[in-house]
């Protein structure tokens, strides 16, 4: 009779396990937006103004600038499964004339509202340099390095790929707007939900111990 009740109990361990592993690893929904707001621009070191701006505009005079614009989304997600990063937002970079350089500073802002509400930032430094001569092909490109790589928000974590670093593509035929894929803020995202937390562990180890304990008095109760 001792194997029967030692049988009953690995069947409830099992039936136990494996609901909890199933409601452990399903997916969770990951709502946000991004926002995009450029400051501390300068040109040449020279400041070019103080306010905080949507789109980064750095004029060199005699019609030669660069025009670069944050782009950010607005998702509902699935975490997981996950194919491939989820972009945060794009830029897209405008040219006229043989170029220009400068710098500046990006905050990338996250707003999430589900699993839990919340937000923070990614601080990016930019540094943009397209010149471009005559009708030659395009020199130069821009570049934002992103710090903190990764930031969490409730139980979900954001980190950029490529340690943060995103290269900026140089608009084909050097004038005209350009945007692509390489110009994406990719990211991975993880909701630490999906692991089995401390006190869930707890709850599964009692709710069997006490089908255990029912089990067992029910079996003696018939002999």
């Amino acid at each position: 009779m001792s194997n029967l009740f030692k049988m009953s109990f690995m069947a409830l361990l099992v039936a136990g396990f494996m609901a909890f592993t199933a409601s452990a690893t399903k997916a969770d929904t990951v709502t946000f937006t991004t926002t995009g707001t450029f400051s501390g621009l300068s040109i040449g070191g020279s400041a070019v103004n103080g306010a905080t701006v949507s789109t980064a505009t750095f004029d060199a005079g005699a019609g030669n600038s660069i025009a670069i614009k944050f782009t950010g989304s607005n998702q509902s997600i699935l975490v997981p499964p996950q194919n491939g990063g989820v972009s945060l937002g794009i830029f897209t970079t405008a040219l006229t004339g043989s170029g220009a350089s400068g710098s500046g500073i990006l905050t990338l802002t996250i707003n999430q509202t589900s699993p839990t509400g919340g937000s923070d930032s990614f601080t990016g430094n930019l540094s943009a340099n397209f010149v471009f001569s005559g009708g030659g092909p395009a020199g130069g490109s821009g570049l934002v390095v992103f710090s903190p790589a990764s930031v969490t928000i409730g139980a979900v974590t954001y980190t950029l790929s490529n340690s943060g670093q995103v290269t900026l593509s140089v608009p084909p035929n050097n004038t005209g707007t350009f945007s692509s894929p390489g110009n994406s803020v990719e990211a991975t995202v993880v909701v630490a939900s999906a692991v089995p937390e401390p006190t869930s562990m707890l709850l599964l180890g009692s709710g069997l111990i006490g089908l255990a304990g029912a089990a067992r008095r029910k079996f003696r109760g018939s002999n």
